[in-house]
């Protein structure tokens, strides 16, 4: 059996040392019917390695009850890489940040008596020890010791983006998440992203690889440079811009990665895939889409022949690459280097290459003129050009696009009842948070009082309030959640969980029904001002007071009557008939289309709500303008993209989701048009 170790230069296989190029998909966000084919496309692209998170969040949603079936079946999908000539890294977490709900934790860890997350935290250690211990003992026959797949597993995840907040109780715990992965006898090497403990290895998540090389060098010189995450694009979120990386920027940047003595590489992502069901983080899109090389629906993109031409030139040179410490760089320039390996054989492999920016180099290296495009590096064998990351070959561009098969039949319809015409809720004098009642089983939770107002305008304080919330007063819409939302907001104080409605109402007695609707939980404590993870709240969970005077007495109504039992009475939907105003079920049949093409639904014109295809919930869907360009700091190698456009418009359809007869049903949320939707293919 395979023996998995390493030195300063590289991960060793039987004390072999190899270049790990590899690329990261996640199981959840494709299907097994999707698998051999993700694997061949990553294979032929010159990859030896696939990387992916375990999630936690999907596996055990409740306390007990563990899922690997179906898109779950990670066992499946680690064989399925070993039968393609893959080995696989196994990011094991189980924090895994990864834009998944809660971040890879399970919703109900959150209401576990006294936890705290990822800290010294007795209960939140013995839950994790419990899932990581049944993770590993379902995986052992998969682990390289065993002739499996896994050559590397990964621990925790970016905990150096809370670290400061937990001192030495946040140090104890990183020693607590070795030893309980030591204590397993996995029998491979143990890593640990953007964290740092005796005894895992240190990888990186970075926009620039080479920017960790020497800092690594210097704090663990008997460790190879692993860069766990090498970024192609971003992910996006609703009501902002989406992100795009260039490829000549992402052939430069491995290019220069590996001239600077790095071995290992992770493409996150290699195909991001789709968030199914309601499983993203707050605010994050169903696409997962990350600009990689193979996008959403796993077709190759120009990025993905670009970036598999330079695959394989660095796989043909790793005897070069790893049979020495890495080479002193050669001053060319301000920022102008040159690394040669081999240096005494008949031709040398040499990268010469040009950190700066916005400008071209015109520099001389071995009596040799060359002239270097901005961020670029040359690969030479001897004097003879291999690659050139600012050169793209013509052959590998390629353009997509959505191509439509068919308008869906009309729609009918079956109104969401309000919930004065539901049978009785769960009465409090003071609203009770929705996680509280949904265990996240549901987006929705109907938040229920009356007031009496004096005055033609009247103005809603909730002060204490996530995400999205409806106000009908009197059974009639009158207001909505301004937008775009914002990411990362701060809990002290409800500062960023407050939001105010201006009614104009008739004076006299009212009754208020709010629709709060979570759109996903967070992923890290910066998402809530560095609280910790566990003070999570949906729902309306403060005061909401009517011109400054708090309302008391309460009725709860978690879930949608539609999510707990299907509309029976359906009608032709009439968009001029003002009683099927939202919220609404709307529903439609069609045959699958005869193309093997990926599909997609094309929901332009549409509003807010949820997606089901027969009966299973297919994702959340919102067709809100992107107005911002970025949600975060600007990053300078992204672009911004689709400004003015929904930030999703295509929601993907996996064939495997379909029979040859099917029932579309969508759940809008807000007032909604005659729906004309689109069925369409990926070509």
């Amino acid at each position: 059996m395979p023996q998995i170790s390493f030195d300063s230069r590289a991960i060793l296989i039987d004390q072999q040392r190899i270049l790990l190029l590899s690329g990261s998909i996640h199981y959840p966000r494709s299907t097994p019917e999707m698998w051999p084919h993700l694997f061949q496309k990553l294979r032929a692209a010159g990859l030896n390695t696939v990387e992916t998170y375990a999630f936690w969040n999907l596996h055990e949603k409740q306390q007990g009850h563990i899922d690997f079936s179906g898109r779950l079946d990670l066992a499946h999908f680690c064989r399925l890489a070993q039968q393609h000539g893959l080995h696989v890294f196994l990011r094991i977490g189980p924090y895994i940040c990864a834009e998944t709900n809660f971040g890879g934790f399970p919703p109900w860890l959150r209401d576990v008596p006294n936890i705290q997350m990822r800290t010294d935290n007795q209960p939140f250690k013995a839950a994790m020890t419990a899932w990581v211990t049944r993770l590993c003992d379902y995986l052992r026959p998969l682990f390289a010791p065993s002739g499996g797949p896994i050559i590397l597993a990964g621990i925790e995840n970016e905990y150096g983006n809370i670290s400061q907040h937990y001192g030495a109780a946040g140090i104890r715990y990183l020693e607590y998440c070795r030893d309980l992965a030591n204590s397993l006898h996995l029998g491979i090497p143990l890593t640990m992203c953007n964290g740092d403990v005796p005894g895992a290895l240190t990888t990186h998540n970075a926009l620039w690889g080479h920017g960790k090389l020497d800092e690594h060098y210097a704090k663990h010189p008997d460790q190879p440079v692993l860069w766990t995450e090498n970024w192609p694009g971003w992910y996006d979120t609703y009501g902002y811009a989406r992100h795009l990386r260039s490829t000549t920027d992402m052939t430069y940047l491995l290019a220069r990665f590996f001239a600077g003595g790095g071995t290992g590489a992770n493409y996150y992502m290699f195909h991001g895939g789709t968030n199914f069901d309601r499983v993203s983080m707050y605010l994050q899109t169903a696409t997962y889409d990350f600009d990689a090389p193979l996008d959403e629906y796993g077709l190759e993109t120009t990025k993905y022949h670009a970036l598999a031409k330079l695959h394989h030139l660095l796989a043909e040179h790793a005897p070069e690459l790893l049979a020495q410490n890495p080479p002193a760089p050669l001053t060319l320039g301000e920022k102008q280097l040159a690394f040669t390996y081999a240096p005494s054989s008949p031709n040398p492999l040499t990268f010469l290459c040009n950190d700066e920016e916005s400008a071209p180099a015109h520099i001389t290296f071995a009596g040799e003129s060359y002239d270097l495009a901005p961020y670029s590096v040359q690969i030479l064998s001897g004097s003879r050009l291999l690659l050139d990351t600012a050169q793209l070959d013509p052959a590998h561009i390629i353009t997509r696009h959505m191509e439509p098969l068919a308008t869906l039949p009309p729609f009918e319809a079956s109104p969401e009842p309000l919930p004065a015409h539901r049978s009785a809720g769960l009465a409090a004098p003071e609203p009770l948070e929705q996680l509280r009642l949904t265990q996240d089983r549901s987006d929705y939770c109907w938040y229920s009082s009356t007031f009496t107002s004096t005055a033609p305008t009247t103005t809603l304080t909730l002060d204490g309030v996530a995400d999205f919330v409806s106000v009908y007063v009197d059974g009639q819409l009158h207001a909505t959640t301004a937008t775009p939302l914002v990411e990362n907001r701060t809990l002290q104080d409800h500062k960023d969980f407050t939001q105010t409605f201006t009614l104009r109402l008739p004076p006299g007695h009212h009754r208020l029904d709010l629709l709060c609707c979570a759109l996903g939980l967070i992923k890290g404590d910066w998402m809530l001002g560095f609280k910790n993870m566990a003070e999570e709240r949906k729902g309306l969970f403060g005061r909401a007071l009517i011109d400054d005077q708090p309302l008391s007495n309460w009725t709860m109504h978690p879930m949608l009557q539609g999510e707990l039992t299907p509309p029976s009475s359906w009608t032709h939907f009439d968009p001029h008939n003002p009683s099927p105003w939202s919220p609404l079920w709307l529903r439609t049949t069609f045959p699958r289309p005869d193309t093997p093409h990926p599909l997609a639904l094309d929901l332009l014109g549409q509003t807010k709500g949820l997606i089901f295809i027969n009966g299973r919930c297919l994702s959340r869907y919102w067709l809100l303008t992107a107005t911002i360009a970025n949600p975060i700091s600007p990053f300078p190698p992204m672009t911004p993209a689709g400004l003015g456009e929904p930030t999703q418009r295509y929601y993907h359809l996996p064939q495997s989701f379909l029979a040859p007869h099917n029932t579309l049903t969508l759940f809008s949320e807000l007032p909604t048009p005659a729906p004309t939707i689109q069925l369409c293919r990926r070509i």
